[in-house]
């Protein structure tokens, strides 16, 4: 293949123009090395890691790899044992504090394979079939530090042993016996496990991706979560990927244009469905945070309305909200610093109003806002993905990452990967939708469409209550403009998708949903 370095650019635009100008002489080889990277980080043969959190949209993205190696939806044996026809993959949780990643995991890949786990190495790593899940580092602790040292040769080393476990059940052999391994934005525990893990393993590594550690849609720069990471940590990466002869793939959602903040853009009834795609285990702890800023947002608009602060809105919702049916969800509704008064005032800005309407419509929030749904990067990547090459380019680049600039080169230890020239915003999301669409379907095949009851009904009736409260004693009392956009937030609280799945029978809801015809998000709450 031809070598070639293209023009320096400041931002993912420009350097899509300078790929699209490229020579003649050059377009062979571009074509060439995003041909073979492509088909690694997606080849369907080889094993499989992902280090992920249990947000809603991580969760989501690992059902539509575990549906695929499960054959959901057409399997014949859901046995303990696996079958011949099932895949492998190996799941690595997070470690955070305030989450417990790893249980969660595993609970969904409890459900999905219907498989009983089966522990192993003192409980940190479980077996669904051929779904493996390891506890994993806490991201936020370095592994090198000081007094870390013992706790981080456990985590590789029972790492190294679920891969070669895995490897076995799998029946990984040859040129099969490799690894794919994709990681989340922080890189110093990926680093710390390349450089004392096994010689064997770090052999057999064919591509690692990363998933939102940059954002290079406005100048290369560190996403929220990767500005853990360091110039040195960074420069690291690229030597071990020369070293070992291997692609590293940049993954951020912006890139790929997957830019709406919500799952409900990407996710027809989202507020529905999720209740398939999870156990209730899984979806409550979402709809508890969702309902506890709903409320929240409300009695601040209320206390700002009438010019109260701090305690004096805490006895407002006390005295408001159901506490028997709040008490299991109830934390920043009822926290006096939630209430202060340049919080109040700042509900009335579209930005909050836009959020809570969203969460009003379908109340399952992400454990973290502002951020979009970053693992929805990764669903063009993995043994589920093996279209990818159609929509998708992976461009060799070069960063420079003190200078903030990029620009095509080959070749290259690094790669992005950005949309084909065919794409645009609306297709970007209309795929996705599909896609989901048809994990739903194979999720549905064996779940069924959600069974809510009356502890949902009675906690939502509770919200809506309370909200509906405060929400009308501001009337004529805020800011020109801000009661009209209010209103929505009122009307999905009754009739959004939520609301209506609650406040019909279920086999009414059922057939609405089915037929499209029950409300939705659109208007003011999709335009984003």
């Amino acid at each position: 293949m031809a070598s070639f370095n293209g023009p320096w650019s400041k931002d993912l635009g420009s350097f899509n123009k300078s790929v699209q100008s490229m020579p003649e002489q050059y377009k062979s080889s571009f074509a060439s090395a995003s041909k073979t990277t492509v088909e690694k980080i997606c080849d369907p043969g080889v094993l499989h890691v992902w280090e992920s959190d249990a947000d809603i949209d991580n969760l989501l993205q690992l059902t539509s790899v575990i549906a695929k190696l499960s054959d959901l939806g057409v399997r014949k044996n859901k046995d303990i044992k696996a079958t011949a026809e099932e895949g492998s993959m190996l799941i690595i949780a997070e470690e955070k504090s305030g989450i417990d990643n790893y249980r969660r995991i595993c609970e969904l890949a409890a459900y999905l394979t219907e498989k009983e786990g089966r522990k192993h190495l003192e409980g940190t790593v479980c077996s669904f079939g051929r779904v493996v899940v390891v506890k994993g580092w806490n991201n936020n602790i370095c592994p090198t530090g000081t007094g870390n040292k013992e706790a981080s040769e456990k985590v590789v080393k029972r790492i190294n042993v679920a891969i070669e476990r895995v490897f076995m059940m799998g029946g990984f052999e040859g040129s099969k016996r490799r690894v794919v391994w994709h990681h989340g934005p922080v890189l110093q525990f990926l680093l710390h496990w390349i450089n004392t893990t096994t010689s064997t393993l770090r052999s057999v590594i064919s591509a690692i991706t990363i998933t939102g550690s940059l954002d290079l849609t406005n100048g290369v720069t560190p996403s929220t979560a990767g500005r853990a990471n360091s110039l040195p940590d960074l420069e690291r990466m690229e030597s071990y990927a020369k070293k070992l002869n291997i692609p590293i793939i940049f993954l951020d959602s912006s890139s790929q244009m997957i830019t709406f903040e919500y799952l409900g853009t990407y996710m027809y009834f989202y507020g529905y469905y999720i209740n398939t795609f999870l156990p209730p285990s899984l979806a409550r702890p979402h709809l508890g945070k969702a309902q506890d800023e709903l409320v929240t947002f409300a009695f601040q608009l209320r206390g700002a309305s009438e010019n109260k602060y701090g305690s004096d809105v805490v006895r407002m919702v006390q005295k408001n909200l159901d506490a028997g049916k709040a008490k299991h969800w109830a934390r920043i509704c009822v926290n006096k610093e939630s209430y202060e008064k340049s919080k109040c005032r700042a509900a009335g800005q579209d930005k909050a109003i836009h959020h809570t309407v969203q969460l009003a419509d379908s109340p399952f929030a992400l454990l973290r806002h502002g951020n979009g749904v970053p693992a929805f990067a990764r669903l063009a990547v993995g043994p589920a993905s093996p279209a990818a090459s159609d929509y998708h380019v992976a461009a060799p680049v070069q960063i420079n990452f003190k200078q903030g600039q990029l620009r095509p080169s080959n070749p290259a230890a690094f790669y992005t990967l950005i949309p084909t020239t065919s794409q645009n915003l609306e297709k970007v999301t209309n795929r996705i939708q599909g896609l989901m669409m048809a994990v739903l379907e194979r999720v549905r095949q064996e779940k069924g469409n959600p069974q809510l009851g009356e502890y949902e009904k009675g906690m939502w009736k509770a919200v809506v209550k309370a909200c509906s409260w405060a929400i009308d004693g501001c009337e004529g009392k805020m800011p020109k403009g801000v009661g009209d956009k209010v209103k929505f937030v009122k009307e999905k609280l009754k009739e959004g998708t939520w609301g209506y799945t609650l406040g019909a029978p279920n086999d009414k809801a059922n057939g609405a949903i089915a037929n499209g015809t029950a409300a939705t998000t659109t208007g003011v709450v999709m335009a984003e």
